[in-house]
């Protein structure tokens, strides 16, 4: 199974310019907190120039189209969200820039698209985040220069946040949304499971080999599983890498829902399964999982029209993954290794454990969630 990375950040410089005012307001109230703590951020992304800012971390060929992704661009990014302990600094640049090049693809889809912007609204967009920068002491002329963004550069963020709302909702008929509906039902009812997993671990850029000999294992233990020769949390206490299954958990990850922030490519797999049945082999940028449903509480029934809002909401960020996933498939993409000088020595602290099951996600793709549509 193909590896996920956090789509969307439409508008990342417009939310990026209001973090950092807010951001350079809680510094002069407070002390910075300790690099590496929950609530800090990297070093390297508070204001310190690093050499060749505008050299390429990656390439994105789209047809005649190229498109680059900077290693400024990948300063500001990481300088406007909080990063855990857990975090090392290969894997902030890893997702840092994923998300960058998603952003540029669906960009490069949307001008595509013909879908015409007219300059009166991108204005009224500016004049939003201009009284947005007013409530925080800021204005629009200071938050540019100390940032490094051009006018330019917010117009074009604006156009394709613009011309994106329009797209997504000329798709969203009243069939379309229900037909959403039904297939996730279990998304906006509330569905709960339980579930437990083994997990081996295997780097998600590991050979085919590797990963044959990690999916192979699994089908053994899931054959001595069926077989009745150990039970699966037995066979999770026996096998199982995952860091957070100690004191003989079995593998439990306990109740959870579609919305509860697990990784897609093991959600959608579980809640598939029906209690009781054990999954094949499933990858996720965690190495490779057997799933066992536990247990399952039904969710409440959803009322189409009140859940309206909700609904567009989720389909909107749906649709756009489905587009971006596309458009990483025809692109050509080219991903440079992390530059040694990007994070200066003890920006970020030295990864630590997974607090909790290797299926859930880790905090970089809040970034991505915080500038999904609304």
């Amino acid at each position: 199974m193909p590896r996920t990375f956090p789509i969307i950040l439409l508008s990342l410089i417009a939310s990026g310019l209001t973090t950092s005012a807010s951001v350079r307001a809680q510094n002069q109230a407070a002390p910075p907190a300790p690099a590496g703590s929950p609530s800090g951020q990297p070093a390297a992304s508070r204001g310190a120039a690093i050499p060749g800012s505008d050299d390429l971390v990656a390439t994105i060929t789209d047809g005649n189209h190229t498109d680059k992704v900077t290693k400024a661009e990948v300063k500001k990014f990481t300088s406007n969200y909080s990063f855990t302990p857990d975090d090392t600094p290969e894997s902030i640049y890893r997702v840092t820039v994923e998300t960058l090049v998603n952003t540029k693809l669906l960009s490069m889809f949307l001008a595509r698209q013909n879908v015409p912007v007219t300059a009166e609204k991108v204005d009224e967009q500016i004049e939003q985040l201009k009284q947005t920068l007013t409530k925080e002491g800021q204005d629009l002329g200071t938050a540019l220069l100390q940032n490094g963004i051009s006018m330019d550069d917010i117009r074009k963020e604006y156009e394709s946040r613009l011309r994106w709302d329009l797209y997504w909702k000329s798709k969203a008929t009243d069939a379309t949304l229900r037909k959403f509906l039904a297939e996730k039902r279990d998304l906006f009812s509330g569905t709960q499971l339980r579930a437990s997993h083994i997990l081996l671990k295997v780097e998600p850029d590991a050979s085919d080999g590797e990963k044959q000999k990690a999916r192979q294992k699994l089908a053994n233990i899931k054959k001595e599983i069926e077989g009745g020769t150990i039970t699966f949390a037995a066979a999770a206490n026996k096998y199982s890498e995952d860091p957070a299954n100690t004191g003989g958990a079995g593998g439990d990850l306990d109740y959870f829902t579609l919305g509860t922030g697990l990784i897609e490519d093991f959600t959608n797999v579980a809640f598939a399964l029906k209690k009781g049945m054990i999954s094949d082999p499933v990858e996720t940028p965690f190495g490779f999982h057997l799933i066992q449903v536990t247990d399952r509480k039904e969710g409440k029934p959803v009322d189409f029209e009140q859940n309206r809002p909700f609904i567009m909401r989720e389909y909107a960020t749906e649709l756009q993954k489905t587009v971006v996933t596309a458009e990483r498939k025809a692109a050509k993409i080219d991903i440079k290794p992390m530059p040694k000088d990007l994070f200066p020595p003890q920006a970020v602290a030295p990864a630590a454990p997974a607090a909790t099951g290797a299926a859930t996600e880790k905090s970089t793709t809040k970034a991505a969630d915080a500038s999904a549509p609304k």
